[in-house]
Protein backbone atom coordinates (compact mmCIF):
# COMPACT_ATOMS: atom_id res chain seq x y z
CA UNK A 1 0.00 0.00 0.00
CA UNK A 2 1.36 3.46 -0.97
CA UNK A 3 -0.01 6.74 -0.40
CA UNK A 4 -2.34 8.33 -3.23
CA UNK A 5 -1.05 12.15 -2.59
CA UNK A 6 2.58 12.33 -2.53
CA UNK A 7 3.05 15.49 -0.96
CA UNK A 8 3.64 15.10 2.85
CA UNK A 9 4.44 11.01 1.92
CA UNK A 10 6.67 9.52 4.13
CA UNK A 11 8.26 5.84 4.39
CA UNK A 12 6.59 3.96 6.84
CA UNK A 13 9.59 2.63 8.24
CA UNK A 14 11.15 6.23 9.14
CA UNK A 15 7.55 7.19 10.48
CA UNK A 16 7.48 4.10 13.19
CA UNK A 17 10.87 4.53 14.06
CA UNK A 18 10.20 8.61 14.64
CA UNK A 19 7.10 8.04 17.11
CA UNK A 20 9.70 5.31 18.86
CA UNK A 21 8.47 2.00 17.80
CA UNK A 22 11.49 0.70 17.51
CA UNK A 23 15.15 1.55 15.65
CA UNK A 24 14.82 1.44 11.89
CA UNK A 25 15.92 -1.74 10.95
CA UNK A 26 13.47 -3.18 13.74
CA UNK A 27 10.77 -1.27 11.90
CA UNK A 28 11.55 -3.35 8.96
CA UNK A 29 11.47 -6.27 10.84
CA UNK A 30 8.17 -5.29 12.12
CA UNK A 31 6.81 -4.79 9.27
CA UNK A 32 8.24 -7.34 7.36
CA UNK A 33 6.39 -9.79 9.83
CA UNK A 34 2.88 -8.61 8.84
CA UNK A 35 2.82 -7.01 12.71
CA UNK A 36 1.63 -3.45 10.84
CA UNK A 37 -1.83 -2.39 9.63
CA UNK A 38 -2.66 1.03 7.61
CA UNK A 39 -6.46 1.66 7.54
CA UNK A 40 -7.13 -1.62 9.14
CA UNK A 41 -5.22 -3.86 6.31
CA UNK A 42 -1.80 -5.32 6.98
CA UNK A 43 1.30 -4.06 5.29
CA UNK A 44 4.47 -5.68 4.36
CA UNK A 45 6.06 -3.74 1.83
CA UNK A 46 9.18 -2.01 3.04
CA UNK A 47 8.99 0.70 0.66
CA UNK A 48 4.88 1.36 1.56
CA UNK A 49 4.49 5.10 1.98
CA UNK A 50 2.08 7.39 4.29
CA UNK A 51 0.75 10.28 5.20
CA UNK A 52 0.51 10.71 8.64
CA UNK A 53 -2.27 12.97 8.78
CA UNK A 54 -4.11 11.13 6.57
CA UNK A 55 -3.71 7.27 7.60
CA UNK A 56 -4.28 5.28 10.30
CA UNK A 57 -1.39 2.96 11.60
CA UNK A 58 -1.62 0.36 13.98
CA UNK A 59 1.42 -2.01 15.35
CA UNK A 60 0.08 -5.52 17.21
CA UNK A 61 -3.22 -4.16 17.01
CA UNK A 62 -2.64 -1.04 18.91
CA UNK A 63 -3.09 2.54 17.25
CA UNK A 64 0.57 4.50 17.25
CA UNK A 65 0.54 8.38 16.27
CA UNK A 66 -3.23 9.72 17.43
CA UNK A 67 -3.26 9.49 21.45
CA UNK A 68 -6.61 10.15 23.10
CA UNK A 69 -4.42 12.88 25.39
CA UNK A 70 -1.38 14.65 23.32
CA UNK A 71 1.26 15.21 26.14
CA UNK A 72 4.12 17.45 25.18
CA UNK A 73 7.34 17.96 27.50
CA UNK A 74 9.92 20.57 27.31
CA UNK A 75 13.44 18.91 28.56
CA UNK A 76 16.54 20.66 29.11
CA UNK A 77 18.57 17.94 28.17
CA UNK A 78 22.03 17.35 30.17
CA UNK A 79 25.06 15.77 28.90
CA UNK A 80 25.53 12.00 29.68
CA UNK A 81 21.74 11.28 27.97
CA UNK A 82 20.96 9.53 24.57
CA UNK A 83 17.63 11.04 22.99
CA UNK A 84 16.30 7.80 22.41
CA UNK A 85 13.60 5.68 23.95
CA UNK A 86 15.73 2.59 24.86
CA UNK A 87 20.17 2.45 24.35
CA UNK A 88 21.43 -1.01 23.49
CA UNK A 89 24.50 0.32 25.24
CA UNK A 90 22.56 0.56 28.64
CA UNK A 91 23.23 4.54 28.97
CA UNK A 92 20.47 6.57 30.39
CA UNK A 93 18.14 8.04 27.61
CA UNK A 94 16.42 11.48 27.90
CA UNK A 95 12.94 9.17 29.24
CA UNK A 96 14.14 8.60 32.38
CA UNK A 97 14.14 11.99 33.33
CA UNK A 98 10.15 12.32 31.76
CA UNK A 99 8.82 9.30 33.66
CA UNK A 100 7.82 10.87 36.39
CA UNK A 101 5.22 13.00 34.72
CA UNK A 102 3.65 10.53 32.51
CA UNK A 103 4.57 6.84 34.10
CA UNK A 104 2.10 5.12 32.22
CA UNK A 105 2.88 7.24 28.76
CA UNK A 106 4.38 6.06 25.84
CA UNK A 107 6.60 9.30 25.22
CA UNK A 108 9.23 9.69 22.57
CA UNK A 109 11.74 12.72 21.65
CA UNK A 110 10.79 14.79 18.87
CA UNK A 111 14.39 14.39 16.94
CA UNK A 112 17.57 14.27 18.50
CA UNK A 113 20.25 15.90 20.18
CA UNK A 114 23.48 13.99 20.50
CA UNK A 115 24.82 13.04 23.86
CA UNK A 116 27.20 15.38 24.55
CA UNK A 117 25.03 18.16 23.71
CA UNK A 118 22.56 19.65 25.44
CA UNK A 119 19.46 22.13 25.90
CA UNK A 120 15.60 22.34 24.32
CA UNK A 121 14.35 18.56 23.58
CA UNK A 122 10.65 17.97 23.05
CA UNK A 123 8.57 14.86 24.11
CA UNK A 124 5.73 13.78 23.17
CA UNK A 125 3.00 10.72 22.77
CA UNK A 126 2.00 12.11 19.46
CA UNK A 127 3.58 10.91 16.41
CA UNK A 128 1.96 13.11 13.72
CA UNK A 129 3.10 16.32 16.03
CA UNK A 130 6.97 14.47 16.15
CA UNK A 131 6.76 13.85 12.26
CA UNK A 132 5.01 17.81 11.48
CA UNK A 133 7.88 18.98 13.72
CA UNK A 134 10.69 17.23 12.09
CA UNK A 135 9.44 17.50 8.74
CA UNK A 136 12.45 19.59 6.71
CA UNK A 137 9.91 21.70 4.90
CA UNK A 138 8.44 23.23 8.11
CA UNK A 139 11.55 25.15 8.33
CA UNK A 140 10.78 25.00 11.98
CA UNK A 141 13.98 27.37 13.40
CA UNK A 142 16.17 25.79 16.07
CA UNK A 143 18.46 28.12 18.15
CA UNK A 144 22.17 26.68 19.42
CA UNK A 145 24.55 27.99 21.45
CA UNK A 146 28.35 27.15 20.26
CA UNK A 147 31.39 27.24 22.70
CA UNK A 148 34.74 26.96 20.46
CA UNK A 149 38.38 27.26 20.45
CA UNK A 150 40.39 30.34 19.47
CA UNK A 151 39.22 32.87 17.20
CA UNK A 152 36.71 32.88 14.79
CA UNK A 153 37.47 35.15 11.35
CA UNK A 154 35.09 36.48 8.79
CA UNK A 155 35.84 33.74 6.31
CA UNK A 156 34.86 30.86 8.98
CA UNK A 157 31.66 33.22 9.72
CA UNK A 158 30.72 33.31 6.18
CA UNK A 159 31.42 29.69 5.66
CA UNK A 160 29.34 28.58 8.40
CA UNK A 161 26.29 30.43 7.20
CA UNK A 162 26.85 28.76 3.52
CA UNK A 163 26.51 25.33 5.14
CA UNK A 164 23.23 26.46 7.23
CA UNK A 165 21.71 27.59 4.33
CA UNK A 166 22.66 24.33 2.72
CA UNK A 167 19.26 22.75 1.07
CA UNK A 168 16.82 25.16 1.81
CA UNK A 169 18.13 27.97 -0.54
CA UNK A 170 15.04 27.39 -2.85
CA UNK A 171 12.50 28.07 -0.46
CA UNK A 172 11.13 31.34 -0.16
CA UNK A 173 11.50 31.60 4.14
CA UNK A 174 10.41 35.09 6.10
CA UNK A 175 13.16 36.94 7.14
CA UNK A 176 12.70 36.19 10.41
CA UNK A 177 13.27 32.37 10.37
CA UNK A 178 16.48 32.62 7.71
CA UNK A 179 19.48 30.55 9.24
CA UNK A 180 22.13 33.04 10.70
CA UNK A 181 26.17 32.52 12.11
CA UNK A 182 27.11 35.19 14.63
CA UNK A 183 29.92 35.28 17.38
CA UNK A 184 28.34 36.56 20.85
CA UNK A 185 31.09 37.13 22.51
CA UNK A 186 34.89 37.27 21.61
CA UNK A 187 37.51 35.78 24.35
CA UNK A 188 40.67 35.47 24.58
CA UNK A 189 41.07 31.49 24.04
CA UNK A 190 37.66 31.18 23.09
CA UNK A 191 34.07 32.04 20.82
CA UNK A 192 30.53 31.85 21.60
CA UNK A 193 28.64 31.79 18.44
CA UNK A 194 24.77 32.08 18.31
CA UNK A 195 23.65 29.62 15.34
CA UNK A 196 20.04 29.77 13.79
CA UNK A 197 19.33 26.56 11.83
CA UNK A 198 16.07 25.42 10.02
CA UNK A 199 16.52 21.68 9.80
CA UNK A 200 17.61 19.25 12.52
CA UNK A 201 19.98 17.04 10.50
CA UNK A 202 21.98 14.40 12.71
CA UNK A 203 25.05 16.09 14.57
CA UNK A 204 25.01 19.55 12.18
CA UNK A 205 26.19 22.13 13.76
CA UNK A 206 29.00 19.93 15.10
CA UNK A 207 29.65 18.58 11.37
CA UNK A 208 29.38 22.67 10.13
CA UNK A 209 32.13 23.69 13.07
CA UNK A 210 34.32 20.63 11.69
CA UNK A 211 34.32 21.53 7.89
CA UNK A 212 36.02 25.34 8.90
CA UNK A 213 37.84 23.90 11.41
CA UNK A 214 36.76 25.34 14.55
CA UNK A 215 36.76 22.84 17.76
CA UNK A 216 33.47 22.69 19.88
CA UNK A 217 33.86 23.32 23.41
CA UNK A 218 30.48 22.94 24.32
CA UNK A 219 27.10 23.07 22.57
CA UNK A 220 23.37 23.93 23.65
CA UNK A 221 20.05 24.52 21.79
CA UNK A 222 18.54 27.25 23.45
CA UNK A 223 15.55 26.54 21.83
CA UNK A 224 12.68 24.67 19.14
CA UNK A 225 10.81 27.31 17.53
CA UNK A 226 8.78 29.53 20.10
CA UNK A 227 9.40 26.63 22.94
CA UNK A 228 12.83 27.72 24.83
CA UNK A 229 15.16 26.44 27.76
CA UNK A 230 15.97 29.54 29.14
CA UNK A 231 14.02 29.79 32.82
CA UNK A 232 14.06 25.96 32.63
CA UNK A 233 16.83 24.20 35.12
CA UNK A 234 19.20 21.82 33.17
CA UNK A 235 17.98 18.42 33.20
CA UNK A 236 14.23 19.58 34.06
CA UNK A 237 11.10 18.93 32.68
CA UNK A 238 7.57 20.60 32.25
CA UNK A 239 4.59 20.29 30.31
CA UNK A 240 4.50 22.83 27.51
CA UNK A 241 1.90 26.00 27.90
CA UNK A 242 -1.08 26.23 26.05
CA UNK A 243 0.38 29.31 24.30
CA UNK A 244 3.07 27.27 23.37
CA UNK A 245 1.01 24.05 21.72
CA UNK A 246 -0.85 26.77 19.95
CA UNK A 247 2.22 28.40 18.26
CA UNK A 248 3.69 24.96 17.43
CA UNK A 249 0.42 23.83 16.25
CA UNK A 250 0.42 27.00 13.63
CA UNK A 251 3.68 26.37 12.62
CA UNK A 252 2.87 23.28 11.20
CA UNK A 253 -0.73 24.13 9.99
CA UNK A 254 -1.07 22.49 6.87
CA UNK A 255 0.69 19.92 4.20
CA UNK A 256 4.00 20.21 4.20
CA UNK A 257 5.35 22.36 0.85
Amino acid sequence: MTSTREDGAIRLNQYLAQIGVASRRGCDEIIAAGRVRIDGRIVRELGTRIVPAEHAVSVDGKAVGRPQRRLVFLLHKPRGYVSTVSDPEGRPTVLDLCRPLARKQRLFPIGRLDVNTTGALLITNDGELCYRLTHPRYSIPRVYQVRVRGDVSDFQLRRLLRLAQEGIRDREQPRATRPSVEVVTQLEKEAILKVTLLEGRNRQVRLMCEEVRLHVVALKRLSFGPVSVRRLPLGAVRPLERRELDRLDALTKGKPR
